[in-house]
């Protein structure tokens, strides 16, 4: 019997799909239904009920698919013993917020080629809330985050850096008190739906209210509304830095320590646990 049927079976019952089982695991939708009646004969069992379109697991397939879990990570134990100290293995699914991508993706990419060539890595990036049902669910191995309380219930949570959030200014109102600037030009507040978003809201919360709010679902472009003097920002200070220039004022430690943590998340179990410490140390060398 084949691991790789048993990895298919259980990320069947993860994500309750065939089509999206299939594409997690870089295979043909008819591959994936040939694979699967081939297990079903090999067991000589009945794992899917073919009554429904797409055919939905059989109690006994629940309970085959739960146990190939085990089976899985016995197997993943006998390949960790055997290469030992060889580095990380195997494809990884990896997720990354929008400012993540920007920052750290391209030296991770970069570092993962030369430390970890037994490894493969697919990315993908989406906002905070959605990376973090996409872990929970299986669809990815890990995913770079902001974190956010209470979002992560169930995962393994790992710091990668706690940045600080600042506040940034058009030149030419540089000398404006917090009043004056939420009087006369809009807050521009990227998308407060985020991880980001959130923790911008809260530093409005406890501060002087702007009178206008302009939102944008993009960093980029609220740096840019900055330096043509439209509104203000406030942005974890990294991410202020990477898009300033000679006409933005940045303020830092304007807002009385709130910073932005940027964490990996993973699974809570023994396998992404034999893992875990080697990825995490790759994306903050790449951080």
């Amino acid at each position: 019997m084949q691991t790789r049927a048993l990895e298919t079976l259980v990320r069947i019952l993860q994500v309750q799909s065939f089509s999206e089982a299939a594409q997690l695991q870089n295979m043909t939708l008819s591959a994936l239904s040939m694979q699967m009646k081939a297990l079903e004969a090999e067991l000589d069992a009945e794992l899917f009920d073919r009554s429904f379109r797409p055919p939905r697991l059989t109690p006994l397939g629940r309970q085959v698919a739960e146990q190939a879990k085990g089976v899985i990570t016995g197997v993943a134990d006998l390949h960790d013993l055997a290469n030992a100290g060889a580095g990380l293995s195997g494809s990884f699914q990896l997720g990354f917020i929008q400012s993540a991508s920007a920052r750290i993706l391209p030296k991770f990419v970069t570092l993962a080629a030369e430390r970890e060539k037994r490894a493969s890595f697919r990315y993908s990036s989406n906002l905070s809330e959605a990376l973090t049902e996409q872990v929970s669910l299986g669809q990815l191995d890990a995913a770079i985050v902001t974190r956010v309380e209470g979002g992560a219930r169930g995962l393994h949570v790992e710091l990668i850096a706690s940045e600080p959030m600042a506040l940034a200014v058009p030149v030419a109102l540089a000398e404006l008190d917090a009043v004056q600037l939420s009087q006369q030009v809009p807050f521009i507040h990227f998308r407060p739906s985020t991880g980001i978003g959130k923790l911008i809201a809260a530093s409005l919360g406890a501060g002087v209210p702007p009178q206008n709010t302009l939102v944008l679902d993009s960093i980029e472009a609220c740096m840019e509304c900055v330096k043509e003097g439209v509104g203000y920002t406030v942005l974890p200070l990294p991410d202020i830095r990477r898009y300033t220039d000679t006409r933005v004022h940045v303020v830092e430690g304007a807002l009385q320590g709130l910073t932005r943590d940027l964490v990996m998340l993973t699974r809570d179990d023994a396998q992404a646990g034999r893992w875990r410490p080697r990825l995490l140390s790759l994306v903050r060398a790449a951080s």
